[in-house]
């Protein structure tokens, strides 16, 4: 028996001797695919400066798809004034207005029952709150995944996020998570045209569009007044940030701002399309096919004709 043992043993080493165990062969295809920048990329980092090391970890967030990462991002060392400007705007406070009790008269005014909980329904998030129903948007109390976990968006009320309407609800196609990796690399070196690549845009005035005058917004003209939708005097309540300027702060003034405003980016000359949506059988909110400002598979954008 013992002889057999040993006989079984020789075979069995000389064929790993012979074929391999297949380990590194399935290490080899598990080896990360190196990252090669291409002339335009590197030109790109040329003009900003950025250091060779610095550039892969840059361009692997700019080549991946885009997705929400929250207005909690643009705070800190970036932004800081006008994320504390933002939390104290109206577009800070949308996801509250959901809760039982909040803005009564307005909304017994479109005969929608002031003590009901509407921070769960899919009509109302996609106005609400930021990037419902895409890569990387708010997700409401009692989302899980196909295994049961929790991935509901966790809610902070000292440090809003994306339970509000925020800053990549107006600034970008489909999140800011790209054109975040351009800023940071330009140190706000960046023109209109180079963050549009990356899925930023500056048709400020038509985007506001996609909840201000939807169709399905109970909010209409028709019902009040207030519910006109002037774009001019609307964004003048969005960036108060001279209350928010302090010591700390006052390096991350945006230099280039003036430059930018003379500029003219695509998105200005042709505004993008505005997502339409629907609520459907099941009470899901499905986006309107053909109707989003850009495609993910293609990585192309789509402009209103």
């Amino acid at each position: 028996m013992l002889r057999m043992v040993k006989f079984v043993s020789l075979i069995l080493v000389s064929l790993i001797l012979v074929f391999g165990t297949g380990i590194e062969a399935d290490a080899k295809k598990k080896k990360k695919k190196k990252i090669v920048l291409t002339e335009a990329e590197n030109a790109m980092f040329d003009k900003w400066e950025v250091k060779p090391k610095k550039r892969l970890k840059a361009v692997k967030d700019m080549r991946k798809k885009p997705k929400y990462v929250g207005a909690v991002k643009c705070n800190g060392s970036c932004h800081d004034p006008y994320y504390q400007a933002w939390t104290k705007s109206p577009h800070g406070g949308t996801y509250n207005l959901l809760k039982p009790g909040e803005r009564k008269e307005a909304k017994v005014r479109v005969k929608l029952d002031p003590e009901k909980d509407y921070t769960t329904t899919p009509l109302c998030l996609r106005c609400h709150t930021t990037g419902y129903r895409q890569k990387g948007g708010f997700k409401p109390a009692g989302s899980k995944n196909k295994k049961g976990k929790d991935t509901a968006s966790k809610i902070d009320p000292d440090e809003p996020n994306k339970e509000q309407v925020g800053c990549e609800m107006c600034h970008s196609v489909a999140g800011g998570s790209q054109f975040r990796a351009v800023m940071k690399s330009s140190k706000g070196n960046f023109t209109k045209v180079e963050t549009e690549k990356y899925g930023q845009r500056w048709d400020y005035a038509n985007v506001c569009t996609r909840c201000h005058t939807h169709k399905n917004t109970p909010f209409k003209p028709e019902v009040h007044d207030k519910y006109k939708f002037n774009y001019e005097e609307r964004k003048l309540k969005v960036h108060k940030i001279k209350d928010y300027w302090s010591e700390d702060n006052a390096d991350q003034k945006l230099e280039k701002v003036e430059d930018r405003a003379k500029e003219t980016g695509q998105t200005e000359k042709t505004p993008l399309l505005i997502e339409d949506f629907k609520i459907n059988d099941k009470g899901k909110l499905k986006f309107v096919k053909g109707t989003k400002p850009y495609n993910s598979k293609k990585k192309t954008f789509n402009y209103k004709k």
